[in-house]
């Protein structure tokens, strides 16, 4: 990680203008599988046989649900695979980005965040915040 003020500020721009360079995203994962079919007397029942396939499905959380969507080799798959390729490198570029905003506010000296003549005021609690027994 770069140690000057303006190192860390050129690398944040850098982030900044790939992330805006993405495209299109999607969260959720692929998974390949290979299934055994409902034939007694097929190959597939063999315990070398991997089983018929491979068969595609993607999956994710739609408002706390989970979501599959079967998909078949082909076009549409590659689609899928790009889109949540980006969104992970989407989430590792907001990671880079985090920690690159905490190093700039790290470095910034105090003066610059508070006016002239103020001084910082301590927040005092305002009392316990264990809960009163006898209360419904």
């Amino acid at each position: 990680m770069p140690n000057t003020f303006a190192a860390l500020e050129a690398e944040r721009d850098t982030v900044l203008k790939e992330m805006a360079h993405i495209g299109d995203m999607r969260r959720g994962s692929i998974t390949e599988t290979f299934r055994a079919c409902g034939k007694s007397n097929c190959a597939c029942r063999q315990a070398h046989h991997p089983g018929h396939g491979p068969y595609y499905a993607f999956t994710t959380k739609v408002a706390g649900k989970t979501k599959t969507v079967q998909l078949r080799a082909g076009s549409r798959l590659a689609k899928f695979e790009r889109e949540v390729d980006a969104y992970r490198r989407f989430k590792a570029l907001s990671e880079q980005l985090l920690k690159l905003n905490e190093a700039i506010c790290d470095m910034r000296s105090q003066e610059e965040e508070e006016p002239a003549g103020r001084k910082a005021v301590k927040k005092t609690s305002r009392g316990s915040s264990r809960r009163k027994s006898g209360r419904k």
